[in-house]
């Protein structure tokens, strides 16, 4: 049996990597130093301000992300966003949604409470 290349060896690494899922996690944590490298180089005058509705979508989104336990994704669309780790509190975002928390809606995301309203909503009508 010959000896392993550095081929072998690098395709041996990347496999393991996979299937302990670090290689993804490696790369969301590359693309989010980028994001956050460009977005230090970009002036801050020549970046839009972020609608007030977009951010409140975002934090939406985020809160869902993290809930389960998509970080990375969550961390590169802060980043990419422009929102980094500022997060508005669910006390805000419950305030500006309209609805009060109970022990059912604090448990889950705000979008699954959301998208459950409008489908009882439209069981409703039906």
């Amino acid at each position: 049996m010959s000896e392993p290349t550095q081929l072998d060896l690098l395709e041996a690494v990347k496999e393991s990597l996979q299937k302990d899922g670090r290689l993804e996690k490696f790369k969301a944590e590359l693309r989010s130093a980028v994001m956050s490298i460009l977005s230090k180089n970009a002036n801050e005058d020549d970046s839009p301000k972020v609608p007030e509705e977009t951010r409140f979508i975002n934090e939406l989104i985020r809160e869902y992300l993290t809930w389960n336990g998509y970080l990375y994704t969550e961390q590169l669309l802060a980043a990419e966003c422009g929102q980094n780790m500022e997060r508005l509190s669910r006390d805000i975002l419950t305030t500006k949604l309209g609805v009060m928390d109970d022990s059912r809606t604090a448990k889950i995301p705000l979008l699954y409470y959301i998208v459950s309203a409008f489908q009882n909503h439209e069981a409703d009508e039906s």
